[in-house]
């Protein structure tokens, strides 16, 4: 796949240019792997915003959430949307702390590595 179809657009129109692709998709676009590998729900439970649905992973560590930006929703079709999902009242940094723990449970899936050179 080339690289300009390597990315769907997130609005009819077109594929977005690299200019294009805000902070909010790059990170959606890594939040769509940790679903793949967890599992997790969309919900639009959040009352202050309401159009941003906010992604709940139950993480080996606990459950880590984000505001997703309503252009990359389309990122997230396979996950289920749950109403009122529980929110454990965890802050950002307890999310950020179960996302480092997280990392020191994966295995390592790559061998791309700077010490082995390239692939």
């Amino acid at each position: 796949m080339a690289d300009t179809e390597a990315i769907p657009p997130a609005l009819p129109g077109g594929s977005p240019s690299e200019d294009q692709i805000d902070i909010y998709t790059e990170r959606a676009h890594l939040l769509a792997v940790l679903v793949a590998l967890f599992g997790g729900v969309l919900s639009y439970a959040d009352r202050s915003n309401p159009g941003w649905p906010v992604l709940y992973i139950e993480s080996p560590a606990g459950q880590l959430s984000w505001h997703i930006n309503p252009e990359d929703v389309w990122l997230f079709d396979q996950v289920p949307v749950i109403e009122d999902y529980p929110w454990d009242r965890h802050t950002t940094v307890a999310k950020y702390r179960r996302v480092r723990e997280v990392i020191g449970q994966l295995p390592k899936l790559t061998y791309a590595k700077p010490e082995y050179g390239r692939p």
